[in-house]
């Protein structure tokens, strides 16, 4: 009977306005992989109990407009459930969310995962620069988020990979660009170890002209985007159910 290949999971974190989903987004592109974030299941949630206006916009719960609230909670247990779903089914996947909970790290662990962090940092003045443009917008969790970072209380240290993971890497946003994925991609070809010395892999290669629009403005521009594509076999996308 053949062993069953772990997956790899990059997994995602950083300060709100750091540039983390635009990263996440691009590197589920370039491998051609799923790409799991805990603000679009919040989206999701708030719909569902979404109510329509007599002016026919769409009126979402009070709590869904709060910054870590009632909301935010549940899709993050939602999405914890995905992960463990996915993670026991034997998919590579990316996941982001601000904080790399330690739920969310011991499921990916029970399920056998090998988990490369990929902590999405900037400099203050560029996330300050890109919050308070998304606040600009009127947006009320925006708004809150802002404010949080002007007092202070969102300072990078709360935002690190915890321990456990099996490798980290600190991705820097501040001169904006595309993202730098091949430093992602040089990480897990690592973590997955020289091809013949008992390194899993999995047949999928970067799905590089298919990447995924980035949701946010900010990414890094580096050295490696003028190198060819490097091929990658990682654990594959199999059918969950």
């Amino acid at each position: 009977m053949l062993a069953k290949k772990r997956p790899v999971v990059i997994a995602v974190c950083g300060c709100p306005g750091a540039g983390k989903t635009t990263v996440a987004a691009a590197t589920a592109g370039r491998f051609g992989i799923p790409f799991l974030t805990r603000d679009e299941i919040k989206t999701g949630l708030g719909l569902s109990s979404a109510s329509v206006a007599e002016d026919g916009r769409v009126r979402l719960d009070r709590d869904f407009h709060v910054a870590g609230g009632p909301v935010s909670l549940r899709a993050e247990a939602v999405m914890v459930d995905v992960v463990r779903l996915l993670a026991a089914s034997g998919v590579s996947f990316v996941v982001e969310s601000s904080v790399l909970s330690h739920e969310l790290l011991d499921v990916l662990v029970a399920g056998g995962t090998r988990v490369l962090a990929v902590h999405v940092v900037a400099q203050e003045a560029v996330i300050g620069q890109r919050l308070g443009a998304r606040a600009a917008e009127g947006g009320a969790v925006d708004q809150q988020l802002l404010s949080l970072f002007q007092r202070g209380e969102m300072k990078r240290s709360i935002f690190e990979p915890p321990e456990g993971v099996d490798a980290v890497v600190e991705l820097d946003t501040s001169h904006g660009g595309d993202p730098a994925v091949e430093t992602i991609v040089a990480a897990v070809i690592a973590l997955l170890g020289p091809p013949g010395t008992g390194g899993d892999s999995l047949p999928i290669e970067p799905a590089t002209d298919h990447r995924p629009r980035p949701a946010t403005r900010s990414a890094p521009a580096g050295p490696d985007q003028a190198r060819p594509a490097t091929p990658v076999d990682l654990p594959p996308v199999s059918p969950v159910g």
